[in-house]
């Protein structure tokens, strides 16, 4: 089969298909450089107002103490303890009884509407990207299958499943978005229902925030990671 050219390169459809999809436009790649600062910026916007906010209620109580022992201000002394709370937070309450009854707190916080969908999220979201033993919470950009619908999402882990029959399954934790990128439903699917693409996940926010108006025209399905 002949296939005609053009001094401008390719013109038959089937052979422009093969080519590598274009460098999105410049304006795209500031676009999606922006919102994932956000993302990057907004829980460490959040933490820096709690810890403020922390330090100076704690500031308030530890002076007048101070004072009325040593009879003069001691400057930064609630810097010093509100370093000290957070530390031992995180020694106390990561094992142990204290962890058992944290989680059973946490558990109680999720039984109440709204606020515990929203604290259950960003805690996940944010201890994934604390996580040393990981790079990010989202490990890549997908579509999931689910009833009815494909839907966009990020992986979040990988794993198999041995059922009683000895048969194992390799599934796939998808974190699905609801609302914005802090509130979403967490679903378990196999592996096939999970469609990898060439989109980051930087991409994948732009598509979320942008309500779906950023995904480029031509998606190309990619083999997930081994």
């Amino acid at each position: 089969m002949d296939v005609k050219t053009s001094a401008s390169g390719l013109s038959n459809p089937a052979l422009k298909a093969l080519l590598p999809p274009p460098r999105p436009k410049l304006t795209v790649r500031l676009r999606n450089k922006f919102i994932a600062g956000l993302v990057i910026l907004v829980p460490i916007v959040i933490t820096v107002n709690v810890l403020w906010w922390l330090f100076q209620f704690v500031d308030g109580l530890a002076q007048p103490i101070f004072v009325a022992i040593l009879h003069r201000p001691i400057p930064g002394i609630g810097f010093i303890i509100t370093i000290a709370i957070v530390f031992l937070a995180g020694v106390l309450f990561s094992a142990g009884p204290l962890q058992r009854l944290l989680h059973a707190l946490e558990e109680l916080v999720d039984t109440v509407p709204v606020v515990g969908a929203v604290y259950g999220t960003i805690k996940k979201v944010l201890g994934g990207f604390g996580d040393p033993e990981q790079q990010s919470a989202f490990q890549r950009f997908v579509f999931a299958r689910l009833p009815g619908r494909t839907t966009p999402g990020f992986v979040t882990n990988t794993f198999t499943l041995r059922r009683l029959d000895d048969t194992v399954y390799t599934l796939c934790s998808v974190y699905i978005p609801t609302n914005h990128l802090y509130v979403g439903d967490v679903v378990i699917l196999p592996a096939d229902d999970v469609i990898d693409t060439d989109l980051t996940v930087e991409d994948g926010v732009s598509v979320i925030l942008s309500a779906g108006s950023s995904i480029p025209d031509r998606v190309v399905e990619k083999p997930p990671p081994r």
